[in-house]
């Protein structure tokens, strides 16, 4: 390390011993983290152990949501999934369903999609269908 800044604190115009640079030891590098490399797992295994592949076919299946939208009579409830899923307030107890309320949700179908008449394709509501349950408690 010393002949390395003697050459750089060098006079301007000075020759520099080019056999001085033979000499020296390259510098090892400092881990940072843990000496053990850590396990790479494969896309194949990552899709294998995702909670969402485990969970099989979600039609029928209860579901934990929160809430993070309200309009009038409409709770705007996000699963987690491509699309949120809107329900009404149930008539009873509409004051507990509040912006960021857990509630458990029923999934009749992952996207509203329906054919209608004129057209060829189905048409996207943009929106999952499902029946509220409740609170999470």
């Amino acid at each position: 390390m010393l002949r390395f800044l003697n050459i750089c604190q060098r006079a301007p115009g000075q020759a520099i011993d080019i056999s001085s640079l033979n000499n020296i030891k390259p510098i090892q590098p400092i881990r940072l983290c843990s000496t053990k490399p850590e396990k790479v797992e494969t896309f194949a295994s990552l899709f294998r152990s995702c909670k969402f592949t485990q969970m099989g076919d979600p039609v029928g299946k209860v579901v934990v949501g929160k809430i993070y939208h309200i309009v009038e009579e409409d709770l705007y409830i996000d699963l987690g999934l491509k699309f949120p899923c809107v329900c009404q307030k149930p008539r009873d107890s509409r004051e507990r369903f509040t912006r960021g309320s857990e509630v458990l949700v029923r999934i009749n179908s992952l996207e509203l999609s329906q054919r209608f008449l004129g057209y060829d394709q189905d048409l996207t509501l943009l929106e999952a269908d499902g029946h509220l349950i409740g609170l999470k408690k």
